[in-house]
């Protein structure tokens, strides 16, 4: 499970520089000049701990991966780098052990599921989608015991 500790960690540890930023197009977004990461977060576009906590897994994901685009990309290429992103968090921070641990606590909704993981029910909903229909996990098969 994610934690934004993790964020600064990860950060700190590749020399990412966190870099706050009024006037981002998003709430957060990952560049990279020269080999270097910076990571910009938009604080007056992150009403909330939960969104704040979703931006920075999210462009962890981006700096990971490398999984960057020009902003004037096509949309095909902003698509397969947001995926990328995307299932990076899912691997590392969205696990299918969280979601086993998250069920067997008795999360069954969305928001449940949400409000455990303290992350946008977009992000969770994106997660499990991707383990149940991308990874064919069946977690109903771990509680049939």
């Amino acid at each position: 499970m994610f934690k934004i500790s993790d964020f600064y960690d990860y950060c700190k540890k590749n020399r990412v520089d966190i870099i706050p930023y009024a006037g981002c197009p998003q709430p957060g977004a990952t560049i990279r000049y020269q080999g270097n990461y910076a990571i910009f977060l938009d604080f007056s576009k992150i009403q909330s701990t939960r969104l704040l906590r979703s931006v920075c897994c999210h462009e962890l994901g981006h700096a990971a991966t490398g999984a960057l685009h020009k902003v004037d990309s096509p949309y095909e290429l902003v698509e397969r780098n947001e995926y990328r992103a995307n299932r990076w968090t899912a691997e590392n921070y969205l696990t299918q052990e969280d979601f086993r641990c998250a069920f067997q606590s008795g999360c069954t909704e969305l928001w449940q599921l949400a409000e455990y993981f303290d992350l946008p029910q977009e992000d969770v909903a994106w997660a499990l989608n991707f383990w149940t229909q991308c990874k064919g996990v069946d977690f109903n098969m771990d509680t049939a015991n």
